[in-house]
């Protein structure tokens, strides 16, 4: 009996010992926007985090997916204080980080980067993540492009031309409409107020012009200029044609996403990333039904043919709290390097780094998107990215406020009271 008792407790030592060595590692709390599972850039994560543990065996990883405004919201509030549980986070850069470097919680990863990694970086892509004393305080994974992604069986069905142009896009609007389908599933809802912003950025971006929309995000005048007022009445133009159906701010962004690729409608204002869910979302029937248009252009308007939204904004960061600054940089900057390389290998994104990347598996859509890239060359991010939290959040209310009202003058009159200074 004294001999079975001595062995059980042997083994509760044990498995007590082995309990202590599970809870003994030190944990990296790694946020992001990546919650689907299936998506390429959840998987991705999840390989690279299998690696990292095992050749970092004190280490563990854990995961922390939100949505996009439950993430911009918890994280904005978590660094109202020290933001503990986050150790790695992706953000964007501009205002965003920028208010997080200013008030001294952003490690300057700079410190921590050796000269290879930082060499590796392509000139100019870390314009969004340089902060003080021209640090590095990101590091930027790869840029994305606007793009209008029509379902052409469905245009050729009804021998509709493909909008290269904003008469030709509103004629389509206007005939899809007549039939009862939506034409642009456009996800602007109450928490993915960014979606509606797009429509409106977009036609800024042709009416007023890409130099002009940087100059306005950074305080500059041209928000009650003559072009602005055009975009906004374009906006109201597509909204009154019935364009994003009869209700624009009841679908989320993924509601939207759902809707085009299972074929209900013909077209999809939105980012670069989506081209491998035409392939790879279960909902997908459009595979090899999907081209890739630049936004439309305007008569009259004042934006080049080179001018597009996008650019490098999304990034890689870590908390100045964080308990283990040195693994933190190496996790971020390799994390960065693999999310890069993935979105340029799958034509969804470009890469921010001179490194190798396989372009074999680019699908036809990818190729196209990367044709239209290689043709534009001055991008600008989308404004609520680039700006401070408090002042994207009147922006992208203002966005809303259009689609929901029409009223032009509102919209002209709101960004008149000061909301880029």
């Amino acid at each position: 009996m004294k001999k079975l008792f001595a062995l059980m407790l042997a083994m509760v030592l044990v498995l007590g010992l082995v309990g202590c060595g599970k809870d003994d590692k030190k944990v990296i709390n790694f946020w992001h926007l990546h919650v689907d599972e299936t998506s390429w850039e959840r998987q991705t994560i999840n390989a690279f985090i299998k690696d990292f543990e095992a050749a970092h065996p004190d280490f563990k990883v854990v995961q922390h997916p939100l949505y996009d405004d439950d993430y911009k919201n918890k994280l904005y509030t978590e660094f109202t204080g020290t933001a503990e549980s986050i150790d790695v986070f992706t953000y964007w850069g501009a205002g965003r980080a920028g208010e997080i470097v200013k008030n001294g919680k952003m490690l300057c990863i700079d410190d921590y980067l050796t000269p290879e990694q930082k060499n590796s970086l392509k000139p100019g892509v870390d314009y969004n993540f340089v902060y003080e004393g021209g640090k590095l305080y990101g590091i930027p994974t790869y840029s994305w492009m606007m793009v209008l992604f029509i379902n052409t069986e469905m245009f050729d069905e009804r021998n509709l031309a493909y909008p290269e142009t904003f008469d030709q896009w509103m004629t389509a609007v206007k005939a899809f409409a007549a039939e009862g389908i939506e034409p642009l599933a456009l996800g602007g809802g109450m928490d993915d107020a960014w979606q509606a912003a797009f429509i409106v950025e977009a036609m800024v971006n042709r009416f007023v012009g890409a130099k002009t929309e940087d100059e306005m995000l950074n305080g500059g005048a041209g928000r009650e200029g003559a072009m602005f007022r055009k975009a906004g009445e374009a906006v109201v133009a597509l909204n009154k044609a019935g364009a994003f159906g009869p209700s624009p701010l009841e679908e989320s962004e993924s509601m939207a996403n759902t809707i085009f690729l299972s074929g209900a409608s013909p077209m999809r204002l939105t980012g670069s990333w989506i081209v491998g869910s035409v392939y790879d979302d279960p909902d997908s029937v459009v595979a090899g039904k999907v081209k890739a248009l630049p936004i439309p252009s305007v008569v009259g308007g004042d934006g080049l043919a080179t001018d597009y939204k996008g650019g490098f904004i999304d990034g890689i960061y870590v908390n100045k709290a964080t308990k283990y600054p040195e693994v933190c940089a190496e996790f971020a900057y390799n994390i960065a390097v693999a999310l890069a390389t993935g979105s340029h290998s799958q034509g969804q994104g470009f890469t921010a780094f001179n490194l190798p990347v396989d372009e074999s598996k680019l699908t036809p859509l990818g190729v196209e998107v990367a044709g239209i890239a290689k043709k534009m060359e001055l991008g600008i991010v989308a404004w609520d990215t680039f700006l401070d939290q408090d002042v994207a959040e009147i922006h992208l209310m203002i966005c809303q406020q259009l689609l929901k009202d029409n009223d032009v003058d509102a919209f002209v009159r709101e960004y008149g009271n000061g909301v880029f200074k």
